[in-house]
């Protein structure tokens, strides 16, 4: 009788059960574990040096004030400003740039489904002048302002971001974003170059006035109503003299060297390298021998 419910009830799930079954044994699988610590070991090393590289880096490039900055490779620090402001999408931030990145997946296989940044034009002001960044393709370390997931439903203004870039929700969506915001304390590694002009293919792009009042209005009401556009007054005339948004030279990315921000000083950043390369550098290794030692004592004595 036994037997008998046992097989029905297994005849029920037979699928399930057995995959069920096998990823449990999977996981308790000391081997399969092994070979996983054997390449996390072997990718902190890689890890350790790339990071070590990072810091001789920006101990190399030689730090400046705004106003004894010369063109090329610099490192300034200064206090954010800007003529006008931007809304970030998720946040709601009032900020003057703004990466909001979107991850479907879960678990070991999240992928970004879509990213998108968008920047007012802000300057560095460390007391000696003030200095325009372009921020177009920079990296950093900025903390995240939003960081939600969801497995069922997202809310309207995380579904219009989707929506805007075509993006399905699927069974897990995760969203990340950062800002920058006037006042905060900026460090800046980059390069100073030349102002194009408005003309040039490489001139700087960033909102006007006008754009960020709509950008602001979509983002804080949703989708734009008919002709809500035409009761926005624009802004232009009240962006302040003492920007000057056509400056000579900027701060910004060039080929193969992207701008770096962020909102702790080189020295922090440093500090953080120093021990985070170390770490990895000699723990790697040590990872790495100790799980293939493990792999090794599993075969057992190899006879001639």
């Amino acid at each position: 009788m036994n037997s008998a419910v046992g097989g029905a009830i297994s005849g029920l799930y037979p699928a399930d059960h057995k995959s069920g079954n096998e990823l449990i044994s999977l996981l308790g699988n000391p081997t399969i574990w092994s070979l996983i610590g054997f390449a996390a070991g072997i990718y902190f090393f890689f890890r350790g040096f790339a990071l070590l590289r990072c810091k001789r880096s920006i101990l190399n490039v030689p730090k400046s004030t705004i106003r004894g900055a010369s063109l090329g490779l610099v490192e300034v620090s200064g206090k954010v400003e800007g003529p006008y402001t931007i809304t970030a999408p998720l946040s709601g931030k009032d900020c003057v740039y703004y990466r909001t990145v979107a991850w479907t997946g879960g678990g070991t296989s999240w992928r970004k489904a879509a990213q998108e940044s968008l920047s007012a034009p802000f300057f560095l002001d460390d007391g000696t002048g003030k200095l325009m960044v372009d921020a177009r393709g920079a990296q950093g370390e900025l903390d995240a302002v939003f960081s939600e997931e969801y497995s069922d439903s997202v809310p309207d203004y995380a579904q219009h971001f989707l929506n805007r870039h075509g993006v399905s929700q699927g069974p897990r969506v995760r969203f990340e974003e950062y800002v920058v915001c006037q006042g905060e304390a900026l460090f800046a590694m980059g390069t100073l170059r030349e102002n194009p002009g408005e003309k040039s293919s490489d001139a700087v792009q960033f909102l006007s006035a006008e754009a960020a009042e709509l950008q602001r209005e979509e983002e804080m009401g949703g989708v734009l109503l008919p002709g809500a556009a035409d009761r926005i007054q624009p802004t232009a005339a009240k962006v302040s003299p003492e920007f000057d948004l056509h400056p000579a030279v900027i701060l910004g990315s060039q080929p193969g060297r992207p701008l770096f921000i962020s909102i702790r000083s080189q020295r922090d950043i440093v500090q953080a390298l120093a021990w985070k390369s170390t770490l990895y550098i000699w723990a790697g290794p040590i990872l790495a021998l100790i799980c293939f030692w493990y792999l090794l004592s599993r075969l057992g004595p190899i006879k001639p």
